[in-house]
């Protein structure tokens, strides 16, 4: 599979629940982990081609070990599950951006598409978060977050559109090999 699309399916199992039961300890199928995995190796592929794929790499590895803790459901983590939230947060913007700009660096016809994306991401993550943590103060803004949540899931999807469509016309992702000597 195309390393770009493969870098959709990892975020698609990053971003998605499909959790089954209730309670504390409810699973989710989708694996998180796995996903970041996905994206890590898809991006390994890409990272000869722009730093911008290598940063991501690191991002997606960093959030597949933020995400173990979190994945399965594990009762307990109130103390943590805000902190590794948003960490997790904060890697997803890392790893998007890094794609975007290598996007932007390695398909010039798509450049000023992955730039528009890169920033409305950005800022869309960015009031999310603000908002997210002011409504641990109060309830309107609580209200502003979910709406900001929802904005920032359909950008999210935009990207991931973006780079399926953009997955096509990305450079072979295996390096030369070596001349012969």
């Amino acid at each position: 599979m195309n390393p770009l699309r493969t870098v959709v399916v990892g975020l698609l199992l990053v971003v998605g629940d499909l959790r089954i039961g209730d309670g504390e300890v409810a699973p989710d199928l989708l694996p998180d982990p796995v996903g970041w995995v996905l994206v890590a190796v898809a991006l390994g592929r890409l990272a000869h081609l722009h730093p911008g794929f290598g940063v991501g790499v690191v991002a997606a590895w960093v959030g597949a070990a933020l995400s173990v803790p979190l994945w399965p459901g594990l009762a307990g983590l109130r103390e943590v599950e805000l902190p590794l939230d948003t960490a997790t947060g904060i890697v997803d913007l890392v790893a998007v951006v890094a794609v975007l700009t290598g996007v932007m660096a390695v398909v010039p016809t798509r450049s000023a598409g992955a730039r528009s994306l890169r920033t409305t991401y950005v800022v869309a993550a960015l009031v999310f978060g603000a908002l997210a943590l002011g409504s641990l103060v109060s309830m309107a803004l609580a209200v502003l977050a979910l709406m900001a949540g929802l904005v920032n899931l359909v950008v999210l999807i935009m990207v991931l559109v973006f780079l399926g469509s953009v997955s096509k016309e990305t450079p072979h992702p295996t390096p030369a090999a070596p001349a012969p000597r």
